[in-house]
């Protein structure tokens, strides 16, 4: 077993929320109102699962990932005819796509750091 490799996952998994709401707010016009921190726990969930996916060679569970979010978030993505300007409707569009994507890019890149060792238990 590779521990370096297993220890670089683990603190690529346990750095990637604060790394994505660091890009998230540097990539932001506007001030991001105070998180309760439930969208942080989101990511790491989908992040773990996109791992556990890549682990167990069932990438197409991945796309399952993607389609729920984005039935999830087609809600909160109608227009507000009183308080939403198509131009902040369409910005938050952006953010939300960029925080799915790189959530899913973190995912994907520590699961298949992680599969390489575990590509080598199997041959034995």
């Amino acid at each position: 077993m590779n521990l370096t490799l297993y220890f670089l996952c683990l603190v690529l998994y346990v750095y990637s929320g604060p790394l994505i709401k660091f890009i998230l707010m540097k990539m932001s016009t506007t001030q991001m109102p105070k998180s309760d921190h439930v969208g942080l726990l989101i990511g790491y969930l989908e992040r773990l699962l996109i791992i556990i996916f890549i682990l167990l060679k069932e990438y197409t569970a991945i796309g399952l990932i993607i389609a729920s979010k984005s039935i999830l978030r087609f809600n909160d993505m109608k227009q507000d005819p009183v308080t939403d300007i198509p131009e902040k409707v369409d910005k938050r569009s952006e953010y939300i796509l960029l925080g799915t994507m790189l959530s899913l890019t973190t995912g994907m890149l520590i699961g298949l750091l992680a599969s390489i060792d575990f590509s080598g238990l199997e041959k034995k």
